[in-house]
């Protein structure tokens, strides 16, 4: 037709493209994923809930340290069948990035390869924990579980499946470790400390949290590291979203729209779920506590080089005040150096 220029035909062979570099599958295989081990239970709080509730979850942590929670954790570790090849830090730094690149090894912490050992440290000196290293393992989520022949339900924290990928690690975590009479003291300061990540429960809700150990204060008794050594505290859990999110209708915390349109009506009318609407409309960040209780299980008295297990329990998002939060406990390993 007149006015129409006629078509460029369209190529028989697609473009090709260089090959991208690859890596030697064997060394990828050769560092499989740790398989996950039986923990304790550490209670979190939040100060933010009734005195009730608090009272129950400072009840929990309790029992949990009269039950030497990290010492059952290490015992669980010795048995797990790990993977063949142990990651060092050596070996970490030892790889290139093509070799790091869609294996997921970013995501892994760094191993000890000594099992025993101690580090001495002296009183009145100052020392750091540094390249500190916190890999999850396992995620639970407390959840109603019914058992249909008593016709009872009780709380217990149930498997989920990750829907994060291999970006929850915590690193580059560093503070300081000071040694007293009383104990060693790790005051937590900087480093890659928070990971926001979700996981999905069997019924298919997803629970978003952030996993975090920030403001961490762990103390352990002795003044020397040791294999038997065990480190616990608390720390804060931030909000999981900022002042400056909004949700779906434009609301937020310190931008946005103050409600909804058409809202505003069915808040005035007195009926019921005016608490719900007035959660939903008014944002805030809300800030709780959580607990965790590190075993050290292996130590290079050399490199000062200590790693071992960890068991973390905090609360999940709270859609910033709408929604009440859910108990997540954690299960993994934990890396970290010590230099003065």
């Amino acid at each position: 037709a007149e006015g129409f220029l006629p078509c460029r035909p369209h190529p028989t062979q697609p473009p090709t493209h260089p090959p991208s570099p690859k890596m030697n599958p064997a060394f990828v295989t050769s560092f499989a994923p740790h398989s996950a081990f039986a923990g304790a239970q550490v209670a979190a709080t939040s100060p933010a809930r009734p005195a009730a509730v608090t009272a129950s979850l400072a009840d929990d942590l309790k029992k949990v340290a009269r039950g030497a929670a990290a010492g059952v954790l290490a015992a669980g570790l010795a048995a797990a069948p790990f993977a063949a090849h142990a990651l060092t830090s050596a070996d970490i730094r030892s790889l290139s990035y093509e070799e790091v690149k869609g294996t997921g090894l970013a995501n892994r912490c760094p191993e000890v390869d000594s099992a025993k050992g101690t580090i001495k440290l002296e009183k009145g000196r100052k020392y750091k924990l540094v390249d500190m290293c916190i890999e999850p393992k396992t995620f639970q989520v407390e959840e109603e579980v019914l058992n249909k022949r008593k016709g009872e339900s009780k709380k217990e924290f149930v498997e989920t499946k990750l829907m994060t990928r291999a970006t929850y690690t915590l690193t580059g975590i560093q503070g300081d470790l000071d040694v007293s009479d009383d104990g060693i003291t790790f005051t937590e300061k900087e480093g890659i400390d928070y990971a926001a990540t979700t996981v999905q429960l069997p019924g298919g809700e997803r629970v978003p949290f952030l996993f975090t150990v920030k403001q961490l204060v762990a103390k352990a008794a002795g003044t020397d590291i040791t294999s038997s050594t065990e480190l616990s505290g608390d720390f804060r859990v931030p909000s999981y979203r900022t002042g400056l999110f909004l949700d779906p209708k434009g609301r937020g915390g310190t931008t946005g729209y103050d409600m909804a349109v058409a809202l505003p009506g069915r808040e005035a009318d007195g009926a019921e779920g005016q608490e719900e609407l007035f959660k939903e409309t008014n944002k805030v960040f809300q800030v709780t506590d959580g607990a965790i209780e590190m075993a050290v299980n292996k130590i290079d008295p050399e490199t000062r080089e200590i790693a071992g297990v960890f068991v973390s329990e905090q609360l999940s998002d709270t859609d910033m005040g709408a929604k009440a939060p859910k108990k997540v406990l954690l299960k993994g390993v934990f890396y970290g150096r010590i230099e003065e």
